[in-house]
């Protein structure tokens, strides 16, 4: 059983968890994820929110710093990246910051 069957949802809430499972997917803040898909961010928060109420979501804010280590100083443009949930992303090349902040938050998430 998923954890949308064990309460009912109302349409209006299998939609805002759509959407907040998007947002999540995506990287991107409620603000900016709002932003990109003409949707209110008042309406996008009050729809997490009782999602959170009815124990679909959890509570747990995103963290947005993650405490990180250099393990290896390597020459040129390699860099590794290990995160304190044991993950390590190792890269070369250049890379932009919005590819990079995704990449080191879906591997913040991995539990």
């Amino acid at each position: 059983m998923n954890e949308t069957e064990e309460v009912k949802l109302t349409d209006p809430q299998r939609y805002w968890l759509e959407q907040i499972r998007a947002c999540e997917a995506s990287g991107k803040t409620i603000a900016e994820y709002a932003a990109d898909h003409g949707v209110k961010v008042h309406a996008m928060y009050a729809g997490k929110k009782k999602l959170v109420e009815k124990g679909i979501l959890s509570c747990r804010r995103r963290e947005r710093f993650q405490r990180a280590q250099v393990v290896d100083t390597v020459g040129g443009s390699e860099w590794r990246v290990q995160l304190p949930n044991g993950v390590s992303v190792a890269f070369a090349g250049s890379v932009d910051a919005r590819t990079l902040t995704t990449v080191l938050s879906a591997a913040a998430s991995v539990e």
